[in-house]
C-alpha cells in the first residue's frame, strides 16, 4: 500500500538518491561485464502508460522474480502526476489498475521511477539486478 507510515513487505530503508545512482550504473548496456544487470528504460514523461511500459520491461526478465512482490517506487510529485494521468481518484484505484503496489517515497528523485522486488536491494546496494527496473524520466520538472 502507499501509506509510508506503516510497515509492509514493500518497504525498503534506503537512500533513494544513492540507490537510483547505483541502479543507473548497473544497466545491461553498461560496458565490460557479462553479469546480471538491471533493466533500464527511458520514459518520455511521468504517466500511467510509462508505468505499464516499465512493468512490461521487467516481466519475464528473471525466472526467480515473484510478480506478487514487485512494487513501484515514486516521488510524491511523480505519484500525483501518475494519479492525474490514470484518472484514478486514489492510490488504491491506481494499484488496482496497474495490478501492482505503489509506494510513495520522499527520498525518490524526480527523474526516476523504480519497479522492483524490495528484497532485490539491501540498503542502497543491488542484491538481485534481475528484479529491478528503473525508468529514467526525460521530462521530470
Amino acid at each position: 500500500m502507499v501509506d509510508s507510515d506503516s510497515e509492509s513487505d514493500t518497504d525498503i530503508h534506503a537512500d533513494f538518491d544513492e540507490l537510483v545512482e547505483n541502479v543507473r550504473t548497473q544497466s545491461s548496456a553498461a560496458p565490460g561485464s557479462d553479469t546480471d544487470r538491471v533493466t533500464i528504460r527511458s520514459l518520455e514523461d511521468v504517466s500511467y502508460d510509462g508505468l505499464r511500459e516499465l512493468r512490461s520491461a521487467l516481466e519475464g526478465e528473471g525466472e526467480d522474480v515473484d510478480p506478487g512482490k514487485l512494487a513501484f517506487y515514486l516521488s510524491p510529485t511523480n505519484a500525483e502526476r501518475v494519479l492525474e494521468d490514470a484518472d484514478a481518484t486514489d492510490f488504491e484505484a491506481l494499484e488496482e489498475q496497474l495490478g501492482q503496489r505503489v509506494r510513495v517515497e520522499e527520498g525518490m528523485p524526480e527523474d526516476a521511477i523504480l519497479f522492483m522486488d524490495p528484497d532485490a536491494v539491501s540498503g542502497s546496494e543491488i542484491a538481485d539486478p534481475s528484479a529491478v527496473a528503473c525508468g529514467t524520466v526525460g521530462k521530470a520538472t
